[in-house]
Formats: C-alpha cells, sequence, structure tokens
C-alpha cells in the first residue's frame, strides 16, 4: 500500500510544524514566514501552474509523459530519457507511493519561458532541428522535421520545466517537494547544451519571486550533479549585470524586469575535468567544490559536509528555499560522470542535504537532473525511500510499512 494521502498539508518536516513546542522558536517562525509565503505564492502563480492545485496529492511531481521516446533514435545518447517511469515503478513495487498518488506536471507555457529565454534562442528551438540536435547533443535529430520534435523532445520538457516550478510552489507549501525530472542545469537564458533545453532552475526562481509580490528574495542552489551547472549559473550572472543596469526590462522579455529575479547563492559540487568546463560561469558559484577524477564516498561527502556548513554560514538572511539539484551521474561506472561514488554514497548525500536544510528551516525543493548509468533508476528510487523512511514525508514509518 502506498503513502496515505488523507491529510493534504503532507510535509517531510511535519514533526516541526505540528508539533511547535519541540522546535526551536527561531526555525519555527520562519516555518510560519513560509506558510504565509506559501499562499501567496499559491494564489498568484500562473494559471498553468495552479490549477487545479494537488491538495490530496504528496508533493512529487510527475508526469508519464517525461518519459521521451522515439523509435529507438533517444537510445543513441547515453541518457536513459525513460528512466522517471522506471523510477516510479520500482517505488511503487516498494510500497513507497502510487502514481496516482503524484502531482501531475503541468507544461511551461512558451509566454513563461520568455521570462527565462531570448526569444530567438526559443524559436530557434521550435524551428530548427539543428538547434535541438546540438542542445540534446543527438545529431540524427537534425534530420528529423520541426513539428516532431515539438512533440517529442520539446514537450516533455516543457513538462519537467512546468513541474519544477510546481515543485517548488509545495515545498513552500509543504517545507519540501521532488520533480521526478527537471534539472536542466546546462539551459542558461540564450541557449542550452548537454540534453538541456529550458533553464527550470531560473525560471522557477524568477516565477516565485513575481508570485509572491517580491516577498519571496532569497534561495540557495544546492547542485550536485557531476557536472558543473553552468546553465544557471550563467542566468544568475546575466540578469545581476541587467539588475546593476538599472533594472529596466530584460532582454528576454518585454514584460518583466531584472528585479524579478532573487537573491541566489549557488554551492556547485562538481568534476572540474569533464563538460562543460565554463570558466566565465564560475563567477556565479559562491561556494566552489571542483573534484577530480576517480573521487569516492569519503572524499566527496567530507568535501560536500564542509560546503554545507560554509554555505549557510555566509548566506544570511537565511535562503527561504535550497533548489537541490540531484543529478546521479556522480554514480560509479557512468560513462560520462567520472566519479566513483557508490549507490551507498549517493544516498548518504540526499540524506545530508536534507537535513542541512531542515537544520536551518529552510524548505527544499529536489529535481534528479542527470544520471546515465543503468544504475541511475534504481539508484534515484532507493534515495527516495530513505528520505522517506528518515524524514517521513508528513507520516510515520508504519505507514509505509502497511
Amino acid at each position: 500500500m502506498g503513502i496515505k494521502t488523507s491529510k493534504p498539508n503532507l510535509t517531510a518536516y511535519s514533526s516541526l510544524r505540528n508539533s511547535p513546542q519541540s522546535c526551536p522558536a527561531p526555525v519555527f517562525q520562519q516555518r510560519c514566514v513560509n506558510a504565509i509565503l506559501a499562499a501567496t505564492v499559491r494564489q498568484n502563480l500562473p494559471a498553468e501552474s495552479a490549477s487545479p492545485w494537488p491538495d490530496t496529492k504528496l508533493p512529487i511531481v510527475y508526469s508519464p509523459k517525461y518519459n521521451i521516446s522515439f523509435w529507438g533514435i533517444e537510445n543513441l545518447h547515453p541518457f536513459d530519457s525513460k528512466k522517471y517511469a522506471n523510477v516510479v515503478n520500482m517505488l511503487e513495487t516498494a510500497g513507497i507511493l502510487s502514481e496516482n498518488q503524484l502531482a501531475p506536471a503541468p507544461e511551461a507555457s512558451l509566454e513563461s519561458l520568455k521570462d527565462v529565454h531570448t526569444t530567438k534562442y526559443l524559436e530557434e528551438l521550435e524551428n530548427s532541428p539543428l538547434k535541438v540536435a546540438m542542445v540534446t547533443q543527438l545529431a540524427p535529430l537534425a534530420l528529423l522535421p520541426a513539428f516532431l520534435l515539438r512533440k517529442k523532445v520539446l514537450h516533455p520538457m516543457r513538462l519537467m520545466a512546468g513541474g519544477s516550478v510546481l515543485a517548488a510552489a509545495l515545498a513552500l507549501e509543504r517545507g519540501w517537494a521532488l520533480n521526478l525530472g527537471g534539472g536542466m542545469h546546462h539551459a542558461s537564458y540564450h541557449d542550452g547544451g548537454g540534453w538541456c533545453c529550458y533553464d527550470d532552475i531560473t525560471l522557477l526562481l524568477r516565477t516565485l519571486k513575481r508570485a509572491s509580490k517580491g516577498e519571496f528574495n532569497r534561495a540557495m542552489i544546492i547542485d550536485v550533479d557531476v557536472h558543473q551547472g553552468n546553465g544557471h549559473e550563467r542566468s544568475k550572472l546575466h540578469f545581476a549585470k541587467l539588475a546593476a543596469q538599472g533594472n529596466g526590462p530584460t532582454s528576454t522579455s518585454t514584460s518583466t524586469t531584472a528585479a524579478d529575479m532573487p537573491d541566489t547563492f549557488t554551492v556547485d559540487v562538481y568534476n572540474k575535468q569533464i563538460y562543460p568546463l565554463d570558466e566565465p560561469a564560475k563567477a556565479g558559484i559562491d561556494v566552489d567544490v571542483p573534484l577530480f577524477l576517480g573521487t569516492g564516498d569519503k572524499e566527496y561527502l567530507t568535501k560536500l559536509s564542509a560546503a554545507l556548513d560554509e554555505a549557510f554560514r555566509r548566506c544570511q538572511p537565511p535562503p527561504q528555499l535550497v533548489v537541490y539539484n540531484a543529478g546521479t551521474d556522480i554514480l560509479a561506472g557512468d560513462p560520462l560522470g567520472g566519479l566513483d561514488v557508490s549507490e551507498q554514497g549517493v544516498i548518504e548525500r540526499d540524506e545530508m542535504v536534507f537535513q542541512a536544510a531542515l537544520k536551518h528551516g529552510v524548505p527544499l525543493v529536489m529535481i534528479t537532473s542527470g544520471g546515465y548509468s543503468k544504475d541511475s533508476a534504481a539508484c534515484i528510487a532507493h534515495t527516495i525511500e530513505n528520505l522517506a523512511h528518515k524524514f517521513g514525508f508528513g507520516v510515520g514509518v508504519e505507514d509505509l510499512r502497511t
């Protein structure tokens, strides 16, 4: 039997929110502020994200259409584009959840994406098969018609982008949330790459700030995908530059301003010896944790722990949301990762980040990002199962076992 969803206000941190007497006052006060903020965001989200609101669902966002498939061509890329369904199937088999308990992902509209991306870039994606082939690094796509790529590639990725926005809003309301897709951290305001078409991380941050009428203004990105998150880092630098120039209309849209970007503190833990090797984008990193080929569990977790301590010490006032980009491409044997971290290391990593956010009373949204190993789906399922048991996800362990 899956997790019970009879109570609408499920939260990973229910012991804090529901038992103020056992919670340090500053943390509980922050919870109250987040509840007010969440209500404002929910009221003012774009209709595409807010209707219908998944009150009776777990704060885990998914769509079967995340899974990209077109006659086997997708298998020419090392990314398992159908792993999301495998994750859901494994979690159902383990009795952690049922697919009908998941919040359905809304599609990010082209209009909303103009808030982050240049019109030129979006038009290229829509109309140029060559551009889609370059961004996905899958050359055969250049031979397919644009209308087919819009349906088979861009639509699933817009669903993932919309899923990240919804998951972020749910995290403010519930204390935690998870998008089973997303984390397209190589896409920036003017381009994409590495299988990443849309900058869903910047999109969710800007959408929350606008929906909150400016009350949401502090975020922390913890990017532990094995590759440098150069996309959101470049977007961060871009909007900061626009703000410094006078906070006028952005070059990406005539209806929004650079002020719609919250202050963002970025932690990036990545293999410095592989793609994308983007030195200029590193100016957007606040806590830089470059790793070398072959880094294993002990060194990885030690450096991550130190980075988290430094980040929460330096990021003051505290962030109002942690965006956790939790790629599984750090796994040993990943064809594109080059690290030597075990599945247990990934599980401990995710638990460590959740615990750090909980300790500081900050809601967390987790997005799954990259992972190219055949073991990626199982690793994601196992780490979610561990998080459910360790943090409750709004229910007791006894509920998980019934």
